[in-house]
């Protein structure tokens, strides 16, 4: 019997929250292609995530010191160790369909998967993988890192097509938040030409609505605008329990345990920000308070803007039968989505300029502080705008404000791809170094990683080398040229290898920790400074 469709808050699977982990996932799962899902292929699916090492069973990886150091170096587990590791980490998980322990795990690794229409599998049917799923798989470079570009255009895709109301929610609302978001921000923009688009509590009311009406959305919002001035006196003075209180309203609900406020007025937003971003269409605005159109992205934004908004009521059935049509729909492929992009001019104009405001506006210890808790697995930030940005392209990003700190005199180019505000949106395709650092004396190449173990040595010092290597051999200036990393903590190894590479090549690879970087940047005035005893 098939379960009944209820009102409930928009919700995305947590499991797997940065996108660049997708495509090794389904790079896996498709090994298995066209074959039947059974306890046995979960199973070999299973172990060669593990030995993938990307997911990490951190009980146990605790408990036996010895696999744990498997896992952080560039070696693999033998048959026995994955055996071993699926034995005995404990699975206490149970997903409908799914027996409890890895089957439940594996069932909530791929669930985000199956519903954005990158692959599609039931127990005892066959797998299959989409052709959006496959342009995934293809982001993975020939050195493992992943081309964002069209893990963005994939995203773009999946997120223009995506409703609320499918047979893998169970949820009644009929709504296709994306395209809804961006109709909203376009009517309040006609209303008001220097809008800068939807208060950041607003989301909410898009999380809880109904339905595509996106005129009845609009007076909502206006309403809720004038409601709060009246009542505080002030322009979006909204407080959580006023937010609260209308979304239970459009939930028809008074079930105040299932419908948590700290879901409805935090967790759900921060990750729905973090979804709409993903795309590249999304600006924030007025540091993380608003979100708006990205300029650079207004191709995009008007094709979208030109259709109606896709809405299908068929779906509100999970059954198989509707399950695998879902599937079907969320795979179809817009070319107009998926097409590369040369960046433009002005967008690297916009990124140097806005790197510059953020190294006057931010305080040098609030960088370092947030540096360290990009590079900090337990810590998270509060920022209203870091937070909402992955850590890895985070780390990036502080990176590239810190040197422009402490380099008052050198020009400092980060290569992410930034919306029009100048905050990342993700990785820039090439084989640039992350941050170029130049001045009158020197060209700086730095990469970060928040990379641990003797995997750095493989992943990214011997790629460093190259690259280093590369730009020496056809620079046409004679400048001093040294490349630095900086990671949470350099394993040993790599410092026997950066010291090799300079006795056996003379070039000069600086290694930091995190902590040790930021010293070094506290008594460092010129770049010069950061290689005097190494050269």
């Amino acid at each position: 019997m098939a379960r009944k469709f209820e009102q409930k808050i928009l919700s995305f699977s947590t499991t797997i929250r940065n996108p660049k982990r997708i495509p090794n996932f389904l790079k896996i799962l498709s090994i298995f292609e066209n074959q039947i899902l059974t306890n046995e292929i979960i199973l070999k699916i299973v172990k060669n995530v593990i030995n993938a090492k990307i997911y990490y069973p951190q009980q146990l990886m605790n408990l036996h010191p010895n696999l744990k150091d498997i896992f952080q170096s560039e070696d693999g587990f033998s048959d026995d160790e994955l055996e071993f590791i699926v034995q005995n980490s404990e699975q206490n998980h149970k997903e409908k369909g799914f027996e409890k322990g890895w089957e439940s795990r594996f069932d909530t690794w791929y669930k985000l998967m199956k519903e954005f229409g990158f692959c599609y599998y039931q127990k005892n049917k066959k797998i299959l993988i989409s052709n959006t799923g496959k342009m995934l798989i293809n982001s993975i470079k020939d050195d493992n890192s992943i081309d964002d570009e069209i893990v963005s255009n994939v995203f773009l895709n999946a997120m223009s097509r995506y409703q609320v109301g499918n047979p893998f929610k169970k949820n009644s609302n009929l709504t296709t938040p994306f395209v809804l978001l961006l109709k909203l921000i376009e009517k309040l923009h006609t209303c008001d030409p220097n809008s800068t688009g939807i208060y950041r509590d607003e989301i909410s009311i898009l999380l809880c609505y109904p339905n595509n009406n996106v005129n009845e959305l609009f007076a909502t919002i206006l309403n809720l605008r004038n409601e709060i001035y009246k009542i505080s006196k002030l322009n979006f003075g909204y407080s959580d329990e006023f937010i609260y209180e209308k979304c239970l309203k459009l939930l028809n609900s008074t079930n105040e345990t299932r419908f948590k406020i700290s879901q409805i007025t935090g967790e759900a937003i921060d990750e729905y920000i973090r979804k709409m971003r993903i795309t590249g269409l999304i600006s924030l605005r007025g540091n993380g308070r608003f979100l708006d159109f990205n300029k650079n992205e207004m191709v995009k934004i008007n094709y979208i803007l030109s259709k109606p908004i896709p809405q299908y009521e068929n779906f509100l059935n999970d059954n198989d039968e509707k399950a695998f049509e879902f599937y079907k729909y969320m795979s179809q492929i817009d070319e107009n989505f998926t097409q590369r992009q040369e960046t433009e001019e002005t967008s690297q104009n916009i990124k140097l300029q806005s790197l510059e405001k953020f190294a006057l506006n931010y305080d040098k210890n609030f960088i370092k502080d947030e540096l360290l808790i990009t590079c900090s697995k337990n810590k998270k930030s509060d920022d209203m705008v870091l937070k909402l940005i992955d850590k890895p392209l985070r780390f990036e990003f502080l990176t590239s404000i810190i040197l422009k700190q402490a380099f008052k005199n050198a020009e400092i180019l980060p290569n992410y791809i930034c919306d029009d505000e100048g905050i990342p949106i993700r990785f820039a395709s090439g084989n640039k170094a992350d941050i170029i650092a130049n001045d009158k004396k020197c060209e700086s190449y730095i990469e970060v990683s928040l990379m641990a173990g003797r995997i750095q040595v493989a992943n990214e010092i011997i790629p460093i080398e190259r690259h280093l290597l590369k730009n020496i051999e056809n620079s046409q200036n004679k400048k001093i040229k040294f490349s630095i990393f900086v990671a949470p903590q350099i394993h040993d190894d790599v410092k026997r290898y950066v010291d090799f590479s300079k006795f056996d090549k003379n070039i000069d690879i600086l290694c930091f920790s995190s902590d040790d970087f930021i010293k070094k940047l506290e008594n460092t005035d010129e770049l010069f400074d950061m290689c005097l005893n190494s050269i």
